[in-house]
């Protein structure tokens, strides 16, 4: 079965949607959408280091101002699917780039 991985945006108040790519398999389409998180945590902690970010500020960050990254099937079928939660992936990312930095200062 296909996937999609779209990335929603909130501006002024109205949802806005993208097509991120079309997988042909849902373990696929979950490593695009991480590594599309990934790049934006990577990104902002690059950004936000030098003001002393934490795991919890960086999460802020991406709840914030990040994507909603959504992995859906290309058919909708009645059955439950495997289900991806962005911003369990979020959160967990933030606390592992967080810790590594810390091994490195340390």
């Amino acid at each position: 079965m296909n996937y999609f991985v779209h990335a929603v945006t909130r501006t002024d108040g109205r949802l806005h949607a993208r097509t991120l790519g079309e997988y042909w398999n849902y373990h696929e389409a979950v490593a695009a959408a991480e590594s599309h998180i990934d790049d934006f945590l990577y990104r902002e902690y690059r950004r936000a280091v030098w003001h002393g970010v934490t795991p919890e500020k960086l999460l802020a960050l991406y709840k914030s101002t990040g994507e909603a990254i959504l992995v859906v099937p290309k058919v909708h079928v009645n059955t439950q699917g495997p289900h991806f939660d962005h911003l369990q992936y979020a959160g967990a990312k933030c606390r592992e780039i967080c810790a590594k930095a810390q091994e490195v200062t340390a």
